[in-house]
């Protein structure tokens, strides 16, 4: 399922199968595949708000976007050089004067770690992080249908955060 083309991440499209192709020459790993992409999508766009249903290949077609089109594009490429990934949704703290959570969509990529293990790890290629950091709160997983749902949230959430415990397979 995390492999599959959907609406709006056109992974078999032979456009995304050429600029993944592009976007990772040489032999690499799993992992070092999955920051390469990432780079290359920050890289890639032109950082500018967006009102968008983002389409994989509209945005690599535009190369302009802001977080969900950063978002399609890397799916889409992701899925295409055979790497499981999936859309994250929620919020994430910008620094600043009034420090702040906002809106914001991010990947997720799953990694073999071996044995039949493996890793589910949020990437942000917006932000051009590989892992993204903790200030990454998610909502939800999923598409437009799923990213619907926490509309009626932005700007009403009040949160305390009393813990922070994190994964020591996260480097």
């Amino acid at each position: 399922r995390y492999l599959a083309p959907e609406p709006l991440i056109e992974s078999a499209a032979p456009e995304i199968g050429a600029e993944t192709e592009r976007a990772l020459k040489g032999g690499l790993g799993e992992r070092a595949r999955a920051e390469r992409l990432t780079r290359y999508v920050d890289l890639l766009l032109d950082k500018k708000p967006t009102v968008s249903l983002p389409s994989a290949l509209e945005v690599l077609r535009t190369k302009v976007g802001d977080c969900n089109e950063h978002t399609a594009l890397f799916v889409a490429m992701a899925r295409a050089a055979g790497i499981p990934a999936r859309i994250a949704v929620g919020l994430v703290f910008v620094r600043g004067a009034q420090g702040a959570f906002y809106y914001h969509a991010w990947p997720e990529v799953y990694l073999d770690e071996g044995d039949g293990r493996g890793l589910w790890l949020p990437v942000d290629p917006t932000l051009n992080q590989f892992p993204a950091d903790a200030t990454h709160l998610r909502l939800v997983r999923g598409g437009l249908d799923q990213q619907a749902a926490i509309v009626p949230l932005i700007g009403r959430l009040r949160m305390t955060v009393l813990d922070l415990e994190i994964d020591p397979r996260i480097t």
